[in-house]
């Protein structure tokens, strides 16, 4: 049998999986995502309601009517038949194209007809020259229609302006469906990996976003959200889903445009900043959302997922990121990708990078070349931390130090206590504000354990780090009530104490 994965026709045994199909197929897919099963192109463009006819002056848009399914069952069984044909006539009433030959009925009725009606016209009274006019004004007329609805099988509602431009040199290029939202809804089903494929079933694992040119900062900030593949949907409504992992995370305005159907958008100000939205309906452009970039495909599973669920994600371009490799190891990785490396900063091989030059993946896809800025090994330290445990704190830990968007952080050093076994960085005490307590300790601060005083204490933000257990205060030298355990060193423990005031610590997470 024939079936559509991801938009590729292959040929599978009858009784096949979806589980089959993907491993077959070896298509993008990571284990937990949403995925969309149409039953087939035809049931999903018998749902379809809106077509855009395209001519060599620009593109006009119908929607048909609810109440002439004789009309729009022919239409929907005949559009294709009208590619090709031409500009036929223009008078100050009505725009002719066509003709195809039709098994539908004349009347010699006179009709009422609105402007931007649109009408199926039996010239002649002969189906042999069944046009598709499109009305200009409100007049009367006799345009031998079928007997229904006077005709009108569809309402222009977009391209009006090509109407009044289009002459009777003109051609019809291409005429196609618009998918919608709904129309997938209705053609699609929830699946599973066991659920059986059928003959011209189209199956979808993933969607494909392509970056915006012009927002790199914004699309970078989506790079992060989806850095394990997937794009969780933590809200959804009828016209977008939302992502509010990196909530609170500001950014500067870039690319303002109109969300279309399908755009990706970062909200730059106001409540919910950082927040990112993929629209399934068009909408207006406003000042407070970027415009990250486009799903170019998989848009199905945008129609189809829910909230909670998460879809597998790839982009265009992919992420170019050397930060927390060696020297060495980004000379081959950027090699591979044709871009052009100069190192900096401590330009050793076995040099860790901890910045790069430009910052954005986009900017180095367009420039194919880079410069890494290397520390010494010695400088860096590894961590994991406790977002589950501790969220609130670990949101603060990342944002100060540039991990909420970065692959590496910093922290400069303001107390070396080598005698108490204690490391202590600064708080940022706008960002701190509002730190309850999360994990506090059970009776013990363990040897490395990364520790934040909350607001039970006065010195709020602060963070410490001990290099030996201690049963009586934090590292902060605040008391357990107010120390909030946010993770630990797993890495770097020998760098970590020889550490002076005012050295900057470079972290990664594991």
């Amino acid at each position: 049998m024939r079936v559509k994965i991801n938009d590729v026709e292959m040929d599978m045994d009858a009784g096949s999986t979806v589980e089959d199909a993907i491993k077959l197929s070896d298509a993008p897919y990571i284990e937990g995502s949403a995925i969309a099963l149409i039953e087939g192109r035809e049931e999903l463009e018998s749902h379809v309601n809106k077509y855009k006819i395209v001519t060599t002056q620009g593109s006009i848009i119908i929607e048909l009517v609810d109440d002439a399914e004789i009309l729009t069952d022919f239409w929907k069984n005949n559009y294709k038949d009208f590619i090709g044909t031409a500009i036929r006539w223009t008078t100050s009433n009505e725009v002719a194209m066509g003709s195809i030959v039709s098994n539908l009925e004349p009347t010699q009725n006179e009709y009422q007809y609105n402007r931007w009606d649109v009408i199926i016209s039996l010239s002649g009274f002969s189906n042999e020259a069944t046009h598709v006019l499109f009305s200009k004004s409100k007049h009367k007329a006799v345009y031998g229609v079928p007997d229904q609805n006077r005709g009108v099988i569809a309402t222009i509602v977009g391209g009006k302006r090509t109407i009044a431009k289009l002459k009777n040199t003109d051609e019809v290029v291409n005429i196609e469906p618009i998918i919608e939202r709904k129309s997938v809804i209705n053609s699609a089903s929830v699946t599973d990996f066991s659920t059986q494929l059928k003959e011209g079933n189209e199956l979808f694992t993933y969607m494909e976003v392509e970056a915006n040119p012009d927002a790199p900062i914004s699309f970078e900030h989506f790079l992060k959200i989806i850095e394990d593949g997937t794009f969780k949907v933590d809200y959804e409504s009828e016209s977008f889903i939302g992502n509010y992992i990196l909530k609170g995370l500001e950014k500067d305005s870039e690319t303002i445009e109109k969300r279309k159907r399908g755009t990706v958008t970062l909200r730059n100000q106001g409540n919910g900043v950082g927040r990112v939205y993929i629209y399934r309906e068009d909408r207006v452009s406003v000042p407070t959302h970027n415009i990250i970039g486009y799903v170019t495909k998989g848009i199905q599973i945008l129609d189809t997922v829910n909230e909670n669920e998460k879809i597998t994600v790839i982009t265009n371009p992919e992420k170019i990121s050397t930060v927390a490799q060696t020297q060495t190891q980004a000379e081959e990785y950027l090699d591979n990708l044709g871009i052009e490396h100069e190192r900096d900063g401590v330009t050793d091989d076995d040099a860790i990078i901890v910045a790069q030059d430009p910052h954005y993946t986009v900017q180095i896809n367009q420039d194919k070349k880079i410069k890494t800025l290397g520390v010494q090994p010695k400088d860096f330290v590894e961590i994991e931390l406790y977002p589950e445990e501790s969220p609130s704190s670990v949101w603060y830990f990342r944002k100060i130090t540039g991990l909420l968007d970065g692959d590496v952080g910093h922290l400069q050093v303001v107390m070396a206590i080598k005698e108490m076994d204690i490391l202590m960085f600064s708080a940022v005490s706008k960002e701190a504000k509002g730190l309850i307590p999360e994990k506090t300790p059970d009776g013990i601060v363990h040897a490395w354990d990364i520790c934040v005083s909350n607001m039970a204490c006065k010195h709020i933000g602060n963070i410490g780090i001990r290099f030996v257990d201690n049963k009586e205060f934090g590292p902060t030298g605040e008391s357990f009530g107010s120390t909030n355990i946010i993770g630990r060193v797993v890495g770097g423990f020998d760098n970590l104490k020889a550490f002076k005031e005012g050295d900057t610590v470079y972290v990664k997470e594991k």
